[in-house]
């Protein structure tokens, strides 16, 4: 997810938490107009959006860089293995392929008494 995707769904966020906040004021007789800060109740109920936007946006902003993370182990542990996977082939062909055999040892003239 990009930033892009983080920002819509702040907005989309603090538009809901905006509106029930506000839904909920208004029928409690707390707030008669839409939200400013020019009162307490809109100071809280502003407020509150933007710390639940923040706090969304935050959360998947760490999903993201947590997933990143994961990602990029994961290739670098794939790098690895396939690297001592060839090491180990290597090692047993050398060590298990087939030998010629020992060449005899240099003959020598039997010493005369």
């Amino acid at each position: 997810m990009g930033w892009i995707t983080r920002r819509i769904a702040g907005y989309i966020t603090f538009a809901i938490v905006t509106g029930v906040l506000s839904f909920v004021a208004i029928t409690g007789g707390y707030l008669t107009g839409p939200p400013s800060l020019a009162t307490t109740c809109g100071i809280v109920i502003l407020g509150t959006a933007f710390l639940v936007s923040l706090g969304v946006t935050s959360s998947m902003k760490r999903k993201d860089l947590v997933r990143k993370a994961w990602e990029e182990n994961a290739q670098a542990w794939q790098a690895y293995y396939a690297g001592v996977d060839q090491a180990w082939r290597d090692h047993y062909a050398r060590a298990y392929a087939p030998q010629p055999p020992p060449a005899a040892p240099p003959q020598t003239p039997p010493r005369r008494p």
